[in-house]
This record gives C-alpha cells, sequence and structure tokens, in this order.
C-alpha cells in the first residue's frame, strides 16, 4: 500500500501534525486529493498570524483560503503580529478578508488580540457573533478612549475575559492613556453586562481598584477561575462582594495586598478551592495556610511564593507545612520558593503525609538537605517536576535515589548547587525489571512442577511397600472392591494409571503425558457389603498433583509465550526529559557518562558553566541523547571558562539531529570555522547562541552555504549587543524554508 492509498481519515490525522503554512505552500501542491484535503474544514479550526503568509499571499487568495474554511474555524490568535516590534499594526489584509460578506465566522469562539483599531473592532465582533472567550493586551485595553469596553457590551454570551502582557510595541501604537479612575469606571460598566463570565484573568493592571473588583464578584456569579497579577491596588475590601457559597475553584492573587484576615474571609466562602496562589502578597503568613486546611479540604495546588518574583520572601514556617500535612492529602502541587524559615524537618512531615504530589519547586530554600531527597523518593513516587536549584546542599548522594525511586520524572532542575557530583545511577541496574519478574516466575512455576513430579515419584514408591503383602489388584474403574473367595486361582487385575503433567518450560503448551504403572497384586481386608471404598494414598496425591498443575498450566503458558526471540529485555532507565544541572562546577566527564547511559531519552539540557567537563563528556551526552532539542553548554561566568573546543561542536552537528537550540556563550576556544563547520552540517530549522570576537560573523556572506538540495541555507544574525568593546553576543537562526521559522 502506498501513501495516496490510505483513507481519507489516516491522511487528515497526518495532516493535522503539519504546519498549517506547510499545508497550504507544500502538501497541497502535491496533487488534487490532497488538495481537497488540505482545506479540511477540521485542519483549520485555530489559524495563528503568521507574517510569512501575509507577505506571501495576495488578499485574493488569502480570501479564497478564508471561505473554504470558516466552516471550521474556533480560534484566531493574533499574538504574534507584534513579535518583530513593528511600530504599525501588519495584519490589516487578513482583517479585512476576515470581515468580507462571503466569510462565515459565527462557528469562531476564541479571539487573542494584542491590539487593533477600533475601526475594525466592532465589525469584527459582530462578525463573530458566538464570541465566548477574548483575549487583549493591557496595553491596549488601557491606552484606549474607552471604545474597547463599550463594544464589549455586546457580547452578553461571553465566558472568559483576560486582559494579558505584551509587548512595549503595542504601547507604542496605543492611544493616550485613560485616567485611573475613569479606567476602572469603563471596566465596571462593562462587568455589569458580562453576567455570565466564568473566567477572568487579569495581569500587570497596577492601577486596578477595590470597586472594580467588587462590581466583578457582583455581578458574575458564575465565576470560577478568578486570577490577578500584579494588582498591588487590590486589597481586603475588594472581596467583601464574594458571596457566601462561591463557586470560584482557581484563585490566583499574586502580588496583591490581600492578609490573613482577607484570605480567612475568601476561604469561608470558596470552599471548593483546589487551586490557590498568592505568591508576592508580603502579609500572608502561616495563618492563611490554616484557613485553607480548614474551610477548603479538596485543595491540589498552592503557590505560596514564585521564583519570578525575586524581591519576595515567603513568610511560611514549619507551622505552615505542619497544617497541610495533616489536613491537605490531596495536594498535588506546592511552590514555596526562597522560604528562608522552613526546614528539612518540615519538608520530612510533608512529604510523609502528601504522598500524592507530583509538582514540588523548593527552589532557594537552603535547609533542603540529602535527607529531604531520600524521604521524598521513599514516600513521593508520583513526582513528574521537581525543582531544587539554589539549594546548595545537595550532592548526588540525595540525587541518585530520587530519581531511580520516582518512575514518572520528567523535569529536574538542580542549578547551582556547588556540591552536586557523582551521579550514581547504576542503582537502576539494581531494578527488578518485568522481564526479571517473569523470568523468576517462570523458574519458580517450573520448579514447583518438578517437585510436585518428584514427590508423586516418592510417593509411588512408599506405596508399593506398604502394599507389597495385598493379593488383589484394584481396578481403577471400579466403585466397588470385589472380594476374592478362597478357591480363586486367578484375582482381578487392573492398572493404576495416574496422569501427571510434565511441565517443559521452553514450549509454549504444557503437554500432559501418561505413566503408566505396572500392575501389582493386592490384598484388599474384606469390608462389610455396600460400604464406600477408601482411597488409597496414591490416588489421593494423585489429586492433589494434578489439580496444583491445573492452577499453574495456564500462567506458565503465557509466560512461555513471551519467551519470543523478537521481545527483548527491556532496559530500566530513568524517564526526564529536562535537566537542569548548570553552574553544578563539580559535574565531571563520568557524571555525563551516567546522565547518556541512563537518561537517554531527556529533550533539553542545560550544563552551563561546569566547568570540568570536556568535548569527552559532550561525546557521551550526544552520542546517549540522540533526541535532543536544547542544549546549553555557555560558560555562566565572566571568570572561569569553559574548555570545550570545536570538537564538541562536530560531536553535536553529527549527532543531535533533531537540536532546535543552542547555547555556546563564552567558549572562548571555539573558532569561527568550527561555528562555520557546525552551521554547514547542523538540523534544521536551528538557533545558535553564541559570543565571538570575530566581526565576520556579522556578515550574512560568510555564514551562507548551499546544502544537499541545491538550496542555499539561509542565515540570520540578530546582535544582541557588545560587551568589554569588542565581544558580540549574537542569535544565529539557520533554517532553508519560511515554514522553519514558524517552528
Amino acid at each position: 500500500m502506498e501513501i495516496l492509498d490510505l483513507p481519507e481519515e489516516v491522511l487528515l490525522l497526518i495532516f493535522s501534525y503539519i504546519p498549517l503554512y506547510n499545508l497550504f505552500f507544500s502538501v497541497q501542491r502535491t496533487c488534487l486529493a490532497w488538495r481537497n484535503l488540505c482545506f479540511h474544514h477540521s485542519l483549520w479550526s485555530t489559524i495563528h498570524y503568521s507574517q510569512q503568509i501575509d507577505e506571501k499571499l495576495s488578499q485574493d487568495d488569502l480570501l479564497s483560503v478564508l471561505k473554504q474554511v470558516s466552516r471550521g474555524l474556533h480560534h484566531l490568535v493574533f499574538e504574534k503580529a507584534f513579535q518583530h516590534g513593528e511600530t504599525s499594526i501588519t495584519f490589516l489584509k487578513i482583517l479585512q478578508c476576515i470581515l468580507n460578506e462571503d466569510v462565515d465566522m459565527r462557528n469562531v469562539s476564541s479571539l487573542t488580540i494584542p491590539a487593533i483599531p477600533n475601526r475594525y473592532l466592532e465589525p469584527l465582533l459582530e462578525k463573530c457573533s458566538n464570541l465566548s472567550s477574548i483575549e487583549v493586551s493591557y496595553y491596549y485595553a488601557y491606552y484606549n478612549d474607552g471604545d474597547f469596553f463599550v463594544t464589549m457590551k455586546k457580547l452578553p454570551r461571553l465566558k472568559v475575559f483576560k486582559i494579558t502582557e505584551s509587548s512595549k510595541s503595542v504601547e507604542s501604537i496605543a492611544e493616550p492613556a485613560l485616567h485611573q479612575t475613569l479606567f476602572n469606571q469603563y471596566l465596571s460598566d462593562m462587568f455589569s453586562c458580562l453576567v455570565e463570565l466564568e473566567v477572568v484573568h487579569i495581569a500587570s493592571v497596577n492601577k486596578l481598584l477595590d470597586s472594580t473588583l467588587c462590581a466583578l464578584l457582583d455581578n458574575c456569579r458564575n465565576l470560577q477561575e478568578l486570577a490577578l497579577y500584579g494588582c498591588d491596588g487590590i486589597s481586603n475590601a475588594g472581596f467583601k462582594s464574594l458571596p457566601e457559597k462561591s463557586g470560584i475553584t482557581s484563585l490566583h492573587l499574586n502580588s496583591t495586598s490581600v492578609n490573613d484576615k482577607g484570605m480567612e474571609h475568601i476561604c469561608q466562602s470558596c470552599r471548593g478551592l483546589r487551586k490557590v496562589s498568592f505568591a508576592g502578597c508580603m502579609y500572608v503568613t502561616d495563618v492563611s495556610i490554616k484557613h485553607l486546611c480548614t474551610h477548603c479540604p479538596n485543595l491540589e495546588s498552592l503557590c505560596v511564593s514564585d521564583p519570578e518574583i525575586f524581591y519576595h520572601k515567603s513568610n511560611i514556617t514549619d507551622g505552615g507545612l505542619d497544617y497541610l500535612s495533616q489536613n491537605s492529602s490531596f495536594l498535588r502541587s506546592l511552590t514555596m520558593c526562597n522560604s528562608a524559615q522552613i526546614s528539612d524537618l518540615g519538608l520530612d512531615q510533608l512529604a510523609r503525609s502528601c504522598n500524592m504530589l507530583t509538582h514540588l519547586d523548593v527552589s532557594g530554600c537552603l535547609s533542603v538537605s540529602n535527607n529531604t531527597l531520600q524521604v521524598l523518593a521513599q514516600h513521593c513516587r508520583h513526582l513528574q517536576t521537581v525543582n531544587f536549584s539554589e539549594c546548595v546542599y545537595l550532592t548526588g548522594k540525595g540525587l541518585s535515589p530520587l530519581v531511580v525511586s520516582c518512575r514518572w520524572l520528567r523535569t529536574l532542575n538542580v542549578a547551582n548547587c556547588p556540591f552536586v557530583q557523582n551521579l550514581n545511577f547504576e542503582l537502576f541496574d539494581q531494578m527488578e525489571t518485568p522481564f526479571d519478574k517473569y523470568l523468576k516466575e517462570k523458574e519458580e512455576l517450573s520448579q514447583s512442577s518438578i517437585n510436585l513430579h518428584d514427590e508423586a515419584g516418592e510417593k509411588n514408591e512408599g506405596s508399593d511397600h506398604e502394599l507389597r503383602g495385598f493379593k488383589q489388584v484394584t481396578p481403577t474403574c471400579s466403585n466397588q472392591v470385589q472380594e476374592p473367595g478362597e478357591g480363586d486361582e486367578n484375582p482381578l487385575k487392573s492398572k493404576v494409571t495416574p496422569q501427571v503433567n510434565e511441565v517443559e518450560p521452553q514450549v509454549n503448551k504444557v503437554a500432559p503425558q501418561v505413566n503408566e504403572v505396572e500392575p501389582r497384586e493386592v490384598d484388599v481386608k474384606p469390608h462389610e457389603s455396600g460400604a464406600e471404598p477408601r482411597e488409597s494414598g496414591v490416588e489421593a496425591h494423585e489429586n492433589v498433583a494434578r489439580s496444583e498443575i491445573e492452577k499453574i498450566t495456564p500462567r506458565l503458558n503465557f509466560l512461555n509465550s513471551l519467551s519470543c526471540a523478537s521481545i527483548p529485555s527491556p532496559k530500566v532507565h530513568s524517564e526526564l526529559r529536562t535537566l537542569n544541572i548548570g553552574l553544578c562546577s563539580k559535574v565531571t566527564d563520568q557524571c555525563l557518562r551516567q546522565i547518556a547511559t541512563f537518561c537517554p531519552d531527556l529533550r533539553e539540557l542545560d550544563i552551563n558553566g561546569c566547568f570540568n567537563t570536556t568535548d569527552l563528556g559532550i561525546s557521551y551526552i550526544v552520542r546517549g541523547c540522540q533526541r535532543l532539542e536544547l542544549l546549553n553548554i555557555s560558560s555562566g561566568s565572566m571568570i572561569q571558562k569553559m574548555s570545550l573546543t570545536d570538537q564538541s561542536l562536530v560531536s553535536i552537528a553529527t549527532h543531535c539531529e533533531y537540536l532546535r537550540r543552542l547555547h555556546v556563550e563564552k567558549n572562548p576556544l571555539m573558532s569561527l570555522e568550527g561555528y562555520k563547520n557546525f552551521f554547514d552540517n547542523c538540523p534544521l530549522p536551528c538557533t545558535v547562541s553564541l559570543t565571538t570576537k570575530s566581526p565576520e560573523i556579522l556578515k550574512m556572506d560568510v555564514l551562507m552555504v548551499e546544502d544537499g538540495g541545491n538550496k542555499c541555507k539561509r542565515v540570520n544574525v540578530f546582535s544582541k549587543g557588545c560587551y568589554k568593546g569588542n565581544i558580540h553576543q549574537l542569535d544565529v537562526l539557520l533554517y532553508n524554508s519560511d515554514g522553519h521559522i514558524l517552528e
């Protein structure tokens, strides 16, 4: 069967993994059948703004595409419109096509726009009549004359409203700012009309007032998720309008002015809370943890401090952890960075009680030690993401059992832990694999069957001695024993034929074999007529042996079927996908060899500042972890430098065919020729961050080379600055098609 013979359903599934840009400019040109499939409505449920599409397609072509795919369109996303720092809106062509009367946009339910000219906003919202979610930038919402909020009132069925951060380029095209009071008045009026809102996110709006929050809580009684980021004007007064039985399940109050008293009122009203974050709230203490544990028994996620809010130190102590360990058995995620007041005793108690944790972030907690990690390895085996960066007392002795025991671990961050070294992942070899269990069980079952045969043979021999004086042969098919007369010369004889299963472990079926036992003359003691004969010792043992073998035969047959030569013995290794050991200066090549051997599924690896590693260690990594997508081998220090050479670049280009991002900053032993050789042979697309003293690398023609397909490999060089007068910091983007840029 060829690919053209595949059913349409299978082809659509394959096409769903291809970017829309490639579908339009490449796949649809294959044949007429594929052209029709490329415009199937199921593939165009989401359209992301692309500058390449805007430049390559004429307005007529774009309009033709939208007419074909608009029936299945559900999400319009223009967040990339300003990623290149334009000072004017460049997606007006797409907007004009969307507003065409022949394009049906009634099925669009989600719209993400950083900014839009006011003359297009109202027609766009009218066109998307079933819109249920909208996301705009903070600068567009604030630097507006109020028309945006007035227009939003015309969407009474809106469920999701988000004001998010955006690039400063939006501010440059935005209109003059509203006064703070007027801004809050417009926002309050909008909330009074959008009574069906369920999700509200407001970020970086430090001008938001308590009165506006009260208007939101008064009118939107169906609210389930509320997130306020950087709204430092919000205090306890903003939650006075919170209904007694609120349906809010997710609450984020990052960097607000809420204190313990406000948290008590919130917890009493929102008893169904599952996700809570008050990172950056300087007035929240262990008392708030107590209220959460008392009133919100279903708490699953808690964030008390955020690593991005570097100025905030958590006020949580071991007392707060004690409340969590006693009352939050459903806790799955805990983030408490820079919590200087907790000790390893509190974390120990938490790990023993909350054994269903999947995410743990205690970065910057100096009290975390190897003992803490050993307790986590013993009790929290479901961990998937852990962050121990800047926990300076950790060593490889504590990390090894954690990685080995937590089989679901995907992300491990131990950056800036100077004593991490000698990772001992050989413990994986000592683990009992499913294949080992199969061999062990198979051997036990085979041995038990052999023992049963041996016991049956010994019993037969013993019965021969016991029955040697008897003169009658007991028939196997008779229910009654005949009493011989005094003149009988030829007593009855019969064959006793017990069935014994001989189990051969190398075949798929266990074939029972019949062993014939020579007839013996036995004398049966006379008994009263009509009495039931007593079962002999041989027959009783045979019945027991037969029943035991019948029990183990199906299981043994199943295990024998698994011994096919095509099923190799599985290798036990870590499931890690992301590992950060940056600035762990004691990490050596031997440590990298351990990682390469027992973490072959790594996708991202950061070893910047590991000064004791050499080209040999990089060779271990790229040969063992060949699916790496991000690799950071920069020096990370202005004083001490890495000792990596061009040989590392050769190894990376040869083995890492999936690499998309490489950091090699501050590697003085890497030359311009080494970079050019890497650019010639690296996988595409790839972005390389580097520093060099050679100004020649800024010239495009120096880096451009011909690839195997007679296409010129494209190179874009972005200068990120120059320090010390002559050291250039660059980002080099290599690609050979416009579709690669979208990746």
